[in-house]
């Protein structure tokens, strides 16, 4: 199809529920750690304002999936958020760098965050982060449905299948 193009992405995965790709070749283990690599799958799917501010209403759910993804993100589990470890997490929970945005543009959006929420987030403050994120969202969006093309384990799916679990 002319104007399609294929999105594969491979990144260093924090856990270890996510799909391992085995290196053809053989390699050392470092302190009985093997990196895992995951190719997260792109979907698109179709939403509207609601089904964001749907899953932020819905404290319980809205706090487990924040929960889940604050666990992920905090990789020395000292149970807050680094400025580091948020640059390095946050793009894949919720889209807020592109590949058009320049370095400077990027910088001044982690700026703006740590300003207002401060540099190293406890689990509240990132979910008040992450709340305030989809409330942007959903005002951007107004009323019109958004086909959009996310991560499959992104917190625009999640709030997809919440919607659709809920009957909303």
């Amino acid at each position: 199809m002319q104007g399609c193009k294929q999105f594969i992405t491979l990144c260093i995965c924090p856990n270890n529920k996510e799909r391992k790709q085995k290196p053809k070749r053989k390699k050392k283990k470092l302190a009985n750690k093997e990196k895992t690599f995951q190719i997260p799958t792109m979907i698109e799917t179709v939403f509207t304002s609601q089904t964001l501010t749907g899953l932020i209403s819905d404290r319980k759910s809205f706090e487990s999936i924040t929960n889940d993804y604050f666990k992920i993100l905090d990789l020395d589990g000292d149970g807050t958020l680094s400025p580091s470890e948020l640059r390095k997490g946050l793009n894949r929970v919720v889209a807020v760098e592109s590949e058009v945005a320049s370095g400077e543009e990027t910088d001044s959006v982690y700026e703006a965050i740590f300003e207002r929420f401060g540099e190293n987030l406890a689990p509240e403050k990132f979910r008040d982060l992450i709340s305030e994120i989809l409330t942007a969202m959903a005002r951007a969006f107004g009323d019109s449905p958004v086909i959009m093309v996310v991560h499959s384990d992104g917190l625009i799916m999640k709030a997809v299948r919440h919607e659709s679990e809920k009957g909303m």
